[in-house]
């Protein structure tokens, strides 16, 4: 591309919102173009669900969504992701909990579904476009790179991403480039990763996992709660239902390891009397993984766990009952990025068509909004919807 390029619509990030809007657009017979700082677009795609893609979910339910956006209006109008991508050539099959991937089980099916339609529609990609400041002048856009380039477009996508992943390219730049534009940006806080925790918390219980129900606190007090395997590594927590707590950025987070016992003081009075003459170590292996009973035991006596079970004293057996139900992990605030699937936080006051309410032409998609949703494909669910919408609205009458 040369140095000035004019064009319709002007789609700045070249991940799963900005390819969707392409499309979107295109099939309106508007000229677009995608801008994308990395030598290729969908790289992220291709990291996702392990390489695999796990593109959506059967589950429509609202409440998999989270942020200050009201999202019904643009997932309404989508048609859903095995129709999306029929459409594009793609079948998509169901795994045993409602996660959608690709048939063939390759990320890179899933971009190629993408890719190939905006090729055939004439979409132009310009990568390693880094783009430095979007000027809106009277009937246009003038999109700047940072090595002097310079796109003319009647309109501009802006959907290049939240700050999570950074090696996949999206460090930041969409909110920023909003900000300048007068809009404003929620914090930006990591979701979808591990949470990490006090150090040496969790040395002990390294590659273990643990069925449990996991409240984050804040203040003492719960302000999320889920359910399901607990994955412990050294320094953090992971598992699903971690991950989708990272984004309460919590002072706490509490393993309730029986959650399928409301009284954990008789469960720990029946154990202890059934099994008075075993030894410590496998007191609890009848409820837990042993080294996880064992670590628990030993954070509530000083007994050795050699002693027998018999030896507990009215007091250590109260301390372990409440922490069977009520384990808790001081958390480190913050969190990584690079660990981060999806970005919590973004562009604020943006209504169901996606326009910028105070930059006419200037549209929205994807992770850059305030909007993110719970692990098993909700976000990228909403990249093709916000995108679909975009793409659509941003066309509107350039080509009455």
């Amino acid at each position: 591309m040369s140095k000035q390029h004019n064009t319709d619509i002007a789609i700045v990030g070249g991940g799963a919102s900005g390819l969707a809007a392409a499309i979107s657009a295109a099939r309106t017979g508007a000229a677009v173009v995608v801008l994308e700082k990395l030598p290729r677009v969908g790289k992220k795609i291709l990291a996702t669900g392990n390489g695999r893609c796990n593109l959506g979910n059967l589950s429509q339910d609202a409440a998999h969504f989270h942020g200050s956006m009201d999202t019904e209006p643009v997932l309404a109008a989508f048609p859903g992701e095995v129709t999306f991508f029929r459409n594009l050539g793609l079948w998509v099959c169901p795994d045993e909990a409602g996660r959608l991937y690709p048939a063939s089980g390759q990320a890179a099916s899933v971009l190629d579904a993408l890719r190939l339609p905006c090729e055939a529609l004439g979409v132009q990609e310009v990568c390693e476009f880094t783009v430095a400041e979007i000027l809106p002048q009277k009937d246009r856009f003038s999109i700047r790179s940072t090595d002097g380039g310079t796109v003319h477009a009647r309109r501009v996508i802006l959907a290049a991403g939240g700050a999570a992943g950074p090696q996949y390219g999206t460090s930041g730049e969409g909110p920023r480039l909003a900000q300048a534009l007068g809009h404003r940006v929620t914090e930006l806080r990591p979701a979808l990763g591990p949470v990490a925790v006090e150090p040496g918390r969790t040395r002990a219980l390294k590659g273990l996992r643990v069925q449990a129900k996991v409240t984050a606190l804040r203040n003492g007090e719960p302000v999320a709660v889920e359910e399901g395997q607990v994955q412990f590594a050294d320094g953090a927590l992971s598992g699903i239902c971690v991950f989708n707590l990272a984004a309460y950025q919590s002072e706490i987070l509490s393993l309730d390891l029986v959650p399928w016992c409301e009284d954990g003081a008789a469960l720990v009075d029946e154990i202890a009397g059934g099994r008075s003459q075993v030894a410590l170590e496998d007191m609890l292996t009848g409820i837990l993984p042993k080294r996880v009973g064992q670590v628990l035991l030993k954070s509530c006596t000083d007994r050795p766990l050699t002693a027998m079970v018999s030896a507990l004293g009215p007091n250590e057996l109260q301390i372990l009952a409440a922490r069977l139900k009520d384990w808790q992990f001081p958390t480190i605030p913050g969190g990584s990025w690079e660990s981060a699937q999806v970005t919590a936080g973004g562009v604020a006051g943006i209504g169901p068509t996606l326009e910028s309410p105070t930059v006419p032409g200037l549209y929205f998609a994807g992770e850059v909004l305030d909007v993110h949703g719970d692990s098993g494909g909700f976000n990228l669910r909403w990249a093709f919807a916000s995108g679909m919408m975009a793409g659509a609205q941003a066309a509107r009458e350039l080509n009455p």
